[in-house]
Formats: C-alpha cells, structure tokens, sequence
C-alpha cells in the first residue's frame, strides 16, 4: 500500500450527480467506493480536507505527529464543569479518509448486544445478526476467514506482529490478575485481555481512504473534490436538490440528481443540518436560520467514550517503540467495572510511552495504562455559535455528569494498579507517576479523573437513528422531514458501542451503501 496520491483538482460549475456525499471519512469513502460500483451512477465525494496523505499520515508510528498539524482540525470542547473547567482536546481529520487517517487503527467491532439494544430501541435490521456481515464485507481478516471474519475485503485486519515487550509483560500481568487472554476479541467474546488488531497493510495506515477509495478512484463516475467544505443542502419542496460548497471565498452550488448523504461526522453533520435550517427551530431563529424541519434532536446526545493516563515510572534502559509499522498502543482489555454488569463498561488501552495529561509531566522512561469508560451515561450538545461554517462550534459532551461515570474511572484505576501489581511487571515498573500512590482512595482517585480525563475520540449521537420525537433520522438513515437526504457516519449512532468506534462508522458506510442502491433499483 502506497500514500494515497493528490486529487487533481475538478470543475464542478453547473454539474449535478446522482449520489452527493458530503464527507470523506470513514464512512464517506466506503459510500463513494461502492456507490460508484454501479457504473450508471454519477458519485461526486466532497472532502473538507486534503486530499493527498502524507508521511506522518501513513505510517502508524506517527500518529501523534499529526495532531495539532494543518492535517487536524483541532477542536476543544467548552470548559467542562464537571472535570475542573478544562477544555477537553478533540483531534478530527482534515484530510481525505477523515479521522481513519489519523486514529489509532484499532479496529473494533463491540459486542453483539449494543446492536441488539439498536433494533429493541426501533432500529429495526440494525441487530448483531444484520450487522455482522457488513463487518464481514469489508475484512480481509490476515488469519483466514471463520464465521466471525472474513477475507478479501478492502480493509485489512493486521493480528500478526511484534509487540513491544512491555505489551507481553502486561498481558502476563493480567493473566496473574485474573484476567482472560483473549485472542479474538473481535470473535466469540469480548472480555479478557488482547493484542489490539489492527487497521494497517504492509506496515502502512490502511484508513478508508487508502482501503476504499484508493481501489476506486480512477472509475469515470467518480469525481472526488477535496478541500471544498459542504456549507448546507438546498431544498426545494421538501427535498434535497443540491449543496451549497464553500472553497476559502470561493461559494458554489453542485447539483443532487438521487440523493445527498451527509458523511462529515459527529461534529459537522449535525452542523450542516442546522445551518440547512433543520434542527431545533427556537436555536436556528437565534441565527437568522429560516427553519426548513424543526427537529430538535440535531446536536443533541452527544457522548464519548472516557480515557484517563495512568502513567509509570519505568527503569533507566526502557527501549522506546521504534518500529514504524505500529503505533504505540498495542494491548487492550475489555473488563467490567462489577460482577453485575452483563457486558464489560471499560476499555482500559496501554501504550509503551507515557501520555501525560495537560498540565501533567514527569519522566519519559515511562509507558501508560489507561483508565477507560465504555458506557457513559452523560450527555451533551453541539450547538451552533453562529450561521457561517467557519464560526466554532460550541462541543459540550458535560463529561463526567453523573456518578456511575465517575465511578467507572475509579474502578478502572484500580483493576489497572491490580495488574501493575503482579511478578510479571516487577521488572519494568520503578513507580507510579500519576495518579500517584498519595491517591489511595475513592475520593482521591475521583478527584484525579476529574482533573486527567480526555477523550477516547469517540464522539457520536448528535444525528441519532431512532423512531422518537429526539431522533433525526429513521432506522433507514433518512432525515426526516426532507426526501433525498440521508446521514450515515458515527453521528447516527444512537448509543456508543463497546470499543473504537471506526469499525462501526465502515459498517454504517457499507450498510447506507446498500440501502440507498436497494432504494433507487
């Protein structure tokens, strides 16, 4: 697998296609690769980022490189009360294949029962039994295909590596803990403790844009514009005829043939929507935004999966991760944080550096074990600041609102010191840096998540599917109150799944894809 090569720039002055994707994502990429197997149809992708992948993007090891780059869109939340008024950093990718171009290609499905809640909520063929083969469709599973996996897919699943030895020493750990090992977290079960399968080939990001588009992107149907910001749909009698593009000062309209889908994320779908003029009417006509669809469910549901560094001192020859064919997380447990919790609710990740906290610093031979909340029960918002794409958004997930995941963290924290605790670390941990051992209790450790906690980078639900006054489109993934338009990207998801939420994002993708041909047959 080579870096995806530069787009060549497109006239697309007067043209209308049939399909529209707005958003070259996770899911974007897979909806303009299999919608353009149809060679009737016209398939135009539009990309708010770049449309080349550089060095730093696709070689695993420098992942981190890329935040804070032009590569990044760099957003923060508003101070979140309930976690000492920090800001919390949400890196998203401005560059073709979105976020699957800059995450830590973990790939994760979640267990069968965050489905199967989907359909019991209304989500009708949304269960784990209707899923599981669009997992499947898109894998190229490197130890053969089973009933969980399969081969031949464009999305390659690396198992076979060489860790970083602190990695074989935690999952030895773990195991002295009384913690399962795991070889398949993506099989039979979830619990236990695993090697990390990977999104990578020959040692290279295999994001959505190099897996799907990259196979596609010389078919005649296709035209691909990066760089151009989708600025709102324009609607005529109820549905979708075109979208309004912005490039630096250049504005534009491109028309929508069939149908416009709205792939851009948790973040920018739901603000596409709104500045559309669908979405809470009483907070657009505070912009001047004439409501088109009073659907006061956009922006709303926002939630995240929790990550909190545990960091520890290791001894003074500590080799730092130098091979650049892996990023430098490579161990994860699914555990739960009570005997009466039926699926695991924490997702703690280790990586072989530390990964100090904002505000936070100590030693650099030191790796990190992180403290993981998978089932948050707050909720926040995305509301608009005011009607230009450009003006910021205001992101309040309000983290940590409630006691259970707070708790969570605490528990966590504490399964992860159980592990550090066994004969099979004693040779690499010198000490605890932070929480540090003065925290010993529940207080001291609740107060430390507060002050430590980030981001998973998991966002989702601000377009929720459903079938209540809240949700913004049906189990279809068609907004309601407009025809000819769609959302499928992470912001449809109604509650998080049980892991990284990329591979769910690819399953909405080849899912959407089959509903839509199926719907224009």
């Amino acid at each position: 697998m080579t870096p995806l090569a530069p787009f060549p720039a497109v006239d697309t002055t007067g043209k209308t296609y049939d399909y529209v994707i707005c958003g070259g994502g996770s899911a974007g990429c897979v909806l303009a690769a299999r919608l353009s197997e149809d060679e009737t149809a016209t398939v135009l992708l539009i990309e708010g980022g770049h449309g080349d992948t550089p060095g730093m993007v696709s070689t695993p090891l420098r992942t981190i490189e890329i935040w804070h780059s032009d590569y990044d869109w760099g957003q923060s939340t508003v101070p979140q009360k309930h976690c000492h008024n920090r800001q919390i950093y949400w890196p998203r990718g401005k560059v073709i294949g979105g976020s699957s171009a800059m995450n830590g290609m973990i790939y994760v499905r979640g267990h069968a029962m965050d489905y199967d809640s989907w359909a019991l909520a209304g989500c009708r063929g949304w269960d784990w039994a209707n899923v599981l083969p669009y997992f499947r469709k898109s894998e190229d599973f490197d130890r053969g295909a089973d009933a969980f996996h399969a081969t031949g897919g464009p999305l390659r699943v690396t198992t076979d590596y060489t860790a970083h030895p602190v990695m074989d020493a935690l999952i030895d750990a773990a195991v002295q803990a009384g913690i399962p090992y795991n070889p398949d977290y993506n099989g039979a079960t979830l619990d236990g403790i695993s090697r990390i399968q990977f999104n990578t080939r020959n040692g290279q990001r295999a994001s959505t844009a190099a897996a799907f588009l990259a196979p596609a992107r010389d078919r005649p149907n296709l035209t691909v514009l990066p760089g151009t910001r989708v600025e709102k749909v324009v609607i005529e009698s109820g549905r979708v005829v075109g979208v309004t593009c912005r490039r630096g000062a250049e504005r534009f309209d491109i028309g929508v043939g069939r149908e416009a889908v709205l792939s851009s994320g948790t973040l920018e779908s739901p603000r596409i929507l709104m500045l559309s003029g669908i979405g809470p009417a009483a907070h657009l006509d505070g912009f001047g935004i004439a409501p088109v669809v009073d659907l006061p469910g956009v922006g709303q549901n926002l939630h995240d999966h929790t990550l909190l560094p545990m960091v520890f001192e290791s001894r003074d020859d500590y080799p730092f991760p130098t091979d650049p064919a892996l990023p430098p997380m490579q161990v994860h447990a699914f555990l739960r944080s009570h005997p009466s919790v039926v699926v695991p609710d924490t997702q703690p990740l280790f990586f072989s550096v530390p990964a100090y906290a904002p505000g936070f610093e100590g030693p650099m031979n030191a790796f990190t074990l992180h403290a993981a909340g998978l089932r948050p029960t707050s909720r926040g918002e995305i509301r608009l600041t005011g009607a230009d794409i450009n003006d910021p958004l205001h992101l309040d997930p309000n983290l940590l609102a409630t006691d259970y995941d707070v708790q969570t963290l605490v528990t966590s924290m504490k399964q992860l010191r159980e592990i550090v605790a066994q004969p099979a670390l004693k040779d690499w941990v010198k000490g605890e840096v932070y929480p540090g051992p003065a925290r010993n209790d529940d207080a001291a450790l609740a107060d430390y998540a507060r002050a430590a906690v980030g981001s998973y980078h998991h966002q989702v639900g601000t377009c929720a599917m459903g079938v209540t006054a809240q949700s913004v489109v049906d189990p279809a993934l068609r907004v309601y109150g407009v025809k000819g338009l769609r959302v499928a990207d992470a912001s449809v998801i109604p509650s998080v799944p049980s892991g990284n939420t990329n591979a769910p994002a690819i399953m909405i993708g080849e899912k959407a894809a089959d509903m839509i041909r199926a719907a224009h047959a």
